[in-house]
């Protein structure tokens, strides 16, 4: 608020309080479902009231300050700090999508219906366009951003410029395919491009936005960009042999960010898998995320996978936190209607593990799973007996013991329990 003062929220703050960057433009929508995030865990009312005043600034600003075409995208620089990307960025987009529908959930519980139904249809608008204006057929992927062939041309220059410098004859070839393609079928009108296979691609199966379909595809072409540690922040870094061995990969000597492989877009790689039901495939993001645990600092993880940038980073604890808690156990949490929902998808190769102790406000939930042949088995335990949990399986026959409330829809495998202890049983 002191550098602002209009709800952008600032993107890096040092400890003697200079502000480096007054805010990237994906910062802002993102503050909207932090603070969401938060309400559901801590069941605050007072805690959004208290923030709700800076989320609504910040969206107005977002979008009165940024999207002077209107058309719901607004331009500037997101996380890809790279010179020149800075107009219509799909995970600016994503985010932006993502605020919105947070918010509207906000405005609910804060009794503004009418701004809530504004924002909800805010994010329904850009979750289709964000489906139809950035998908590349083409690419099997989503675009890094919307431009005018002008600033494609220019970006590719310096791409070129960039892989040639790097040995990466592959990413040569495609981009000046590209250049040759905008050269030959020129667009008066702004158009996706898909260009440096930036990780920020796979934001809208990050966010669930895109549907199933080209979500299946998308993370089927993110593959491709990866290395023994993870995804590669810029695709056309990647060497074309780069996903083959265990620690062939070398950083740089000194610090950079050209051909870096970060644990941040590894996890969210992960996460996209999860919310279209591969858990298999986030634990092998997961997989390559650990290689790089210990690997020079001990206990942690560096920055840029395996070995470089700042010795640690949170975004890490996202990486994990999300797939593990809320993906593979599947808790989703109201606290201020003392409900645990749990909708679990298990990597097929565990088969006894358990999470214990995840508070939730005033709560704390225990969750232990096995698995036997084709029988699977949940305990649930929490400290606060009144509170309900909802539990939501595949389809199938379940033994329950412990105090159940109801079995939602008859012959259905959602279940809703109170009490201290219920465990659930495949027949």
């Amino acid at each position: 608020m002191a550098i602002n003062s209009n709800g952008r929220i600032i993107h890096e703050l040092s400890t003697n309080g200079a502000v480096f960057n007054n805010g990237n433009i994906n910062e802002t929508p993102q503050f909207a479902s932090l603070i969401w995030e938060i309400y559901k865990w801590n069941g605050n009312h007072s805690f959004l009231n208290k923030y709700f005043p800076t989320i609504k600034k910040g969206l107005n600003w977002l979008m009165n300050e940024n999207d002077a075409n209107k058309n719901l995208f607004p331009d500037g620089f997101g996380m890809m700090e790279i010179h020149g990307l800075d107009s219509e960025m799909i995970d600016v987009a994503s985010y932006t999508q993502k605020g919105f529908e947070d918010a509207s959930l906000i405005a609910k519980v804060l009794n503004q219906d009418a701004l809530s139904e504004d924002y909800k249809r805010i994010s329904e608008s850009l979750k289709r366009k964000i489906n139809s204006d950035f998908w590349s057929e083409e690419f099997q992927s989503f675009a890094d951003f919307i431009g005018t062939d002008s600033q494609a041309l220019r970006l590719i220059d310096d791409a070129i410029v960039r892989a040639d410098t790097l040995n990466k004859p592959w990413s040569v070839s495609e981009l000046k395919k590209t250049k040759a393609y905008i050269q030959n079928n020129p667009s008066a009108e702004s158009r996706p491009f898909v260009l440096h296979h930036n990780w920020v691609v796979n934001t809208p199966m990050e966010m669930k936005i895109a549907d199933s379909s080209k979500a299946i595809k998308a993370l089927k072409t993110a593959e491709i960009y990866t290395n023994p540690f993870g995804v590669f922040v810029t695709g056309i870094d990647r060497d074309e042999s780069s996903d083959t061995g265990n620690e062939s990969f070398k950083g740089s000597k000194s610090f950079s960010y050209t051909g870096a492989v970060m644990t941040l877009p590894t996890g969210v790689q992960a996460i996209a898998e999860n919310n279209y039901g591969r858990p298999d495939k986030a634990l092998s993001y997961l997989k390559k995320m650990t290689r790089s645990f210990s690997y020079a600092f001990p206990g942690s993880m560096y920055e840029v996978s395996p070995d470089y940038g700042m010795i640690t980073q949170a975004w890490t604890i996202y990486s994990y936190a999300i797939p593990i808690i809320q993906q593979f156990f599947g808790i989703d949490p109201m606290a201020s209607e003392k409900l645990v929902t749990i909708k679990p998808q298990m990597p097929g190769e565990w088969e006894n593990v358990s999470l214990e102790n995840v508070k939730i406000a005033q709560n704390s939930l225990s969750i232990h799973y096995s698995k036997l042949n084709d029988k699977v088995s949940f305990k649930i335990s929490q400290l606060q007996p009144e509170w309900k949990v909802r539990i939501i399986l595949p389809e199938g026959n379940y033994q329950v013991s412990g105090e159940i409330l109801a079995q939602e829809d008859k012959g259905s495998s959602s279940f809703l329990l109170t009490g201290n202890e219920a465990e659930i049983i495949s027949n």
